[in-house]
């Protein structure tokens, strides 16, 4: 294997991976897996560092944006090309993911479930459950980024993918087209022909869709600058994978509220414990009792309750939520 490859799994921050050169030799040329390791820069510079003419490096980086492998920014009038580091983003978003064989699928899995999985060890940009609004009790404080009709309200551009997660992880036959980009990130994603663009009522019908369908609204941990909203099912989401069946503390973080149930209204039909994908709730002498320190207060146990004996209480304060940037989708370097 090239030695491109390693170079490039250790610009990644995975220099030890067993797995991670091959799945990039499965995505790349060498010729662009060594155009990569020469950013950032503009075209010029890149063929200057290469010394390649500059019309090869243009179409080269042409394709690799394409592909999902790089991002660039307007400076001077040039664009200036840099490394997308979310290995998740650089390699799934892409429309001929499928192309790469099934032993791509088998080496990601592998790599996320070994070696990615890690980064969840410590605390940092984790994602963040976003709550039903309509499960949320009268008169409960809502913040405006911790609901997704407040979200897209503010949204300029609004744009819906294919979930890299679900694509990859396949264990569902979930509905795939589910993640929400706004603004930058939704703009980058038309441009690359990866999604299409939604109005914000279009936006709210897919969200109650992904909910009948049992989906867990995901954005990244932060107050600012939110782009992306995930419809997220346990089996394939590399954040809820990565906390409910492996145990990981950073990998998402609860809501401000948490499901209670009125024994006196419920039905006894369970419906709730097939919504819930924390595995929070258990029946016990008949009636469903929810574990408090489970709950991550996503609402859907309650969102389709027959007869409105769940609800959410707010048991968090603002604070919860820190006030910084939301991890972007699309990251670079």
């Amino acid at each position: 294997m090239e030695d491109s490859y390693h170079r490039l799994s250790e610009a990644y921050g995975f220099p030890e991976s067993r797995y991670l050169p091959r799945i990039l030799e499965k995505c790349l040329t060498e010729r662009e897996a060594s155009l990569l390791l020469s950013l950032p820069g503009t075209a010029e510079e890149v063929a200057g560092k290469l010394c390649m003419d500059v019309s090869s490096v243009q179409s080269i980086l042409g394709e690799l944006f394409q592909k999902g492998f790089i991002f660039y920014d307007l400076v001077e009038g040039k664009r200036r090309y840099t490394l997308i580091t979310n290995l998740r983003d650089a390699i799934t978003v892409n429309n001929r993911v499928e192309q790469f064989g099934e032993e791509f699928f088998d080496l990601w899995a592998r790599m996320y479930d070994e070696e990615v999985s890690r980064d969840f060890d410590v605390e940092g940009y984790e994602a963040r459950v976003i709550p039903v609004h309509e499960a949320i009790e009268p008169g409960a404080e809502i913040l405006p980024y911790e609901k997704v009709s407040g979200l897209l309200e503010k949204a300029e551009t609004i744009a819906v993918m294919r979930c890299p997660c679900r694509i990859t992880n396949r264990r569902c036959d979930n509905p795939v087209e589910t993640c929400i980009t706004l603004n930058g990130a939704a703009k980058y994603v038309l441009e690359r022909g990866v999604g299409r663009e939604l109005t914000r009522e279009e936006a709210l019908s897919l969200f109650n869709q992904c909910e009948d369908a049992g989906l867990i609204h995901q954005v990244g941990n932060g107050s600012l600058g939110v782009s992306w909203i995930c419809n997220c099912c346990a089996c394939c989401c590399v954040y809820l994978r990565a906390q409910i069946i492996s145990g990981k503390k950073y990998a998402t973080v609860k809501t401000r509220y948490r499901a209670v149930v009125d024994s006196g209204l419920c039905n006894e039909c369970g419906l709730c414990i097939d919504r819930c994908n924390f595995g929070t709730i258990k029946m016990v002498n008949s009636k469903p009792v929810i574990d408090e320190e489970k709950c991550f207060g996503c609402g859907l146990c309650a969102s389709q309750c027959p007869v409105n004996a769940i609800s959410l209480i707010q048991t968090r304060g603002p604070e919860h939520i820190p006030t910084r940037e939301a991890e972007p989708l699309f990251s670079s370097i």
